[in-house]
């Protein structure tokens, strides 16, 4: 189920109940990753994952986020992508995060939809909680007033990485604790709206914000995956498997390197 204005309330709601056991997980990843902790989330975010065999694909799907992948050993793959705006990915990150840390994929396929799912919301509040905390609300009210509420929203998202929805949410989380009706029927009137990239580039350079954030990345890396057929293949070039393996990689590489250049 996506999120919708209609829904908002009852959203706030479930992150509510929610909340202490997502502030569990964060407190593990503090212990467990303190050494890519001085980072900036998103790159701490790629730095866990690209530890835990990530790949990173542009896919012309608009909605197609990410795939979590559980291998007959048990292992996770993590495929992104990068087709998608960097605020997606960054999201996406630690969307995925959240499943490698709580384990709480039943199927051995989970997929990751750049629209949020209620299903799915505790690793959606999770993510959000990663980027955004409860600083969004403050820095809101410290933005030039004489901003419309939209261009203020693109600028917490320059700020902190973030998708719009997921900006919207966080804040309206706020305003409901400060009792800030105003602000709360503001998110809700502009919730449902539809900015496509064009919208958020054209918004993003107007205010002189870095229109990178809202623009894909297009990276192809096949990570560890790539690495390990290399060194299968230089270890026996005998092996036609490997040879096989090897020629599949580098033939699908420069197939997407020519989508993304039509």
């Amino acid at each position: 189920m996506r999120i919708t204005s209609d829904i908002l309330e009852q959203t706030i709601v479930r992150n509510k109940e929610i909340k202490r056991e997502i502030e569990g997980i964060i407190n593990c990843i503090d212990i467990r990753y303190k050494t890519v902790r001085i980072l900036s989330p998103e790159k701490q975010a790629l730095q866990i994952l690209k530890e835990h065999h990530l790949i990173q694909l542009p896919i012309l799907d608009d909605d197609w986020g990410g795939a979590i992948r559980k291998l007959p050993n048990g292992k996770k793959v993590f495929v992104i992508n990068t087709a998608q705006p960097r605020v997606y990915q960054y999201f996406i990150y630690w969307h995925e995060i959240y499943h490698l840390i709580a384990d709480f994929e039943e199927s051995s396929l989970h997929l990751i939809s750049t629209e949020f799912d209620l299903r799915e919301r505790k690793a959606d509040y999770f993510a959000s909680q990663m980027l955004l905390g409860s600083d969004v609300y403050e820095y809101y009210f410290k933005l030039d007033k004489t901003l419309g509420f939209i261009q203020k929203i693109m600028h917490c998202m320059d700020m902190f990485k973030a998708p719009y929805k997921a900006v919207l949410i966080q804040l309206y989380e706020s305003a409901k604790e400060k009792e800030n009706k105003d602000l709360m029927q503001d998110i809700k009137n502009n919730f449902d709206i539809k900015l496509d990239q064009v919208m958020l580039e054209s918004l993003f350079k107007e205010l002189a914000l870095d229109v990178t954030l809202v623009q894909p990345s297009d990276i192809i890396d096949f990570g560890d995956l790539k690495v390990r057929i290399d060194e299968k293949r230089q270890s026996d070039e005998s092996v036609e498997m490997y040879k096989d393996h090897q020629e599949f990689i580098n033939h699908f590489k420069k197939r997407l390197e020519g989508f993304k250049s039509e």
